[in-house]
């Protein structure tokens, strides 16, 4: 989230903080928070209070007011016939000019400092955070604004009787499309027309920010050919958290919710979250603190055990250099362990109950939330109940006195393993190889997820063919 050297802290109020992100802007405004929380603006109360808007207060003030203009054609004598055909002629209207303002205004490309303030207020706002209710409308003192000018157009083009009723309809296509918006977001439309908006406008967000600019309807989509791919439409979202009727509501304990997504589990669990904060696992206060981690306990934890185990073959009559050689092997060997739990076992695919919920707290919950530094790294009592069949293994398939060194070679590969992969999180890599590991691995989160295994080294994705395609693996997230 950085232009250079700038983050923006999503703790402090956002709007003066996005200009400073330059030419990085439309990446950053671009990967969305998905969340029901509702960020900070401003400092000030007052301006905060003007950018929160209930989805009910459009239709409960415009359409009074599209009801005053529509009857203003009405007194001075035109017909019944033709008040409807100019309302419904500005409704059409309207639907044109959401497509054009969505396109070519609300989705225009900035760098400078304003430009990018003023696109955040106006639209890049809804696409950092889609799901915050109350910044989804528009806030009706900023549209009376821009409703002056546009009367002013539709009486300088239209006769004087139908200009009032053809801006009433202009008005209603107004509160049709933010209460459309609306509930795009949080209805849970099942099936027909709304479901296919839903569809379509979930794309837009999620998957082809540069298609789909139409709300109310994919008319104008179709007509300027910016209709999402077929292939991307067809895919069933679950972006509001809804699967089946299941909504998994992010204020509560997740856990025990996921299971429900049933088959949606696995689309739900691959479109993150990117966000540092923490969620809630657990109502258990104890079960929640189990399953947070600074990163620095793990070299903390299990580095003296590796010395231990080092010392025991040492102490049993090898040289320094056979226990060096055999710790490089276990530290080899980890490489393998890793790349095949996490390509076999953590991409597994559920879809029962507690298939999803097991999956969700061994893997799941880190693509769903990335950035959540309390859980990137693996609980050290789940670590140490893990070790013990390890440490058997090694003994069966090792002689007794180099079991300790290739078991130290291993633990020492899964501290490197632990630490790097939280570095490559939250570090902030100046050198070429950390570069690209970090690259490497966000290309795994957010571009091609079924590849890219490796998180210390790509090794053995080159072995099995499970390396990315090098136009991708050149992109950084």
């Amino acid at each position: 989230m950085a232009d250079q050297a700038f983050k923006v802290d999503l703790t402090k109020p956002l709007v003066f903080q996005v200009g400073q992100l330059g030419a990085t802007y439309d990446e950053w405004v671009h990967k969305p928070i998905v969340s029901k929380d509702t960020p900070r603006f401003f400092e000030n109360d007052f301006m905060e209070l003007m950018t929160r808007t209930v989805w009910w207060a459009i239709p409960l003030v415009w359409l009074p007011v599209a009801c005053l203009f529509v009857s203003s054609s009405t007194k001075v004598g035109l017909p019944p016939c033709h008040v409807a055909s100019s309302v419904v002629a500005g409704v059409f209207k309207w639907t044109l000019l959401e497509y054009l303002l969505h396109r070519f205004l609300f989705h225009m490309k900035t760098t400078s400092y304003w430009a990018n303030t003023v696109h955040y207020l106006l639209h890049g706002c809804h696409h950092k955070h889609p799901m915050d209710g109350l910044r989804l409308v528009f806030p009706p003192a900023a549209a009376a604004i821009l409703a002056v000018p546009l009367w002013a157009v539709f009486k300088l083009l239209t006769p004087a009787p139908y200009s009032p009723a053809l801006f009433g309809g202009a008005l209603l296509g107004y509160v049709m499309y933010d209460c459309t918006h609306y509930y795009l977001h949080h209805g849970k439309p099942f099936k027909g027309i709304t479901r296919e908006l839903k569809r379509n406008h979930m794309d837009h967000h999620f998957r082809v920010q540069d298609k789909g600019f139409g709300i109310t309807s994919t008319f104008w989509d179709k007509v300027f050919g910016t209709l999402a791919p077929k292939t991307t439409r067809s895919i069933s979202y679950v972006k509001e958290m809804v699967a089946q009727g299941f909504t998994v509501d992010l204020n509560k304990p997740l856990v025990f919710q996921v299971g429900h997504l049933g088959e949606d589990y696995q689309e739900w669990v691959h479109q993150p979250i990117v966000c540092k904060e923490s969620p809630r696992f657990f109502e258990n206060d104890t079960l929640e603190f189990l399953t947070k981690n600074q990163w620095w306990a793990i070299p903390l934890i299990w580095l003296p055990v590796v010395g231990w185990s080092l010392s025991r073959s040492i102490y049993m009559g090898h040289t320094i250099l056979d226990v060096v050689i055999v710790v490089a092997l276990g530290v080899l060997t980890w490489t393998l362990v890793e790349y095949s739990l996490h390509r076999f076992l953590f991409h597994i695919e559920t879809k029962s109950y507690w298939g999803n919920t097991l999956h969700y707290l061994l893997h799941g919950c880190h693509h769903k939330h990335p950035m959540d530094g309390l859980r990137l790294v693996f609980p050290p009592a789940a670590t140490a109940i893990l070790l013990f069949p390890f440490w058997n293994l090694i003994k069966l398939l090792s002689t007794p006195t180099t079991a300790p060194a290739l078991f130290a070679g291993g633990l020492l590969g899964y501290v490197m393993y632990d630490v790097t992969h939280y570095y490559v999180h939250h570090g902030q890599p100046t050198s070429e190889i950390p570069k690209n590991l970090k690259k490497y691995h966000l290309n795994h989160h957010f571009r091609v997820q079924d590849k890219g295994f490796g998180i210390t080294s790509s090794l053995w994705d080159k072995v099995f063919g499970t390396l990315p395609p090098s136009k991708i693996a050149g992109k950084s997230r």
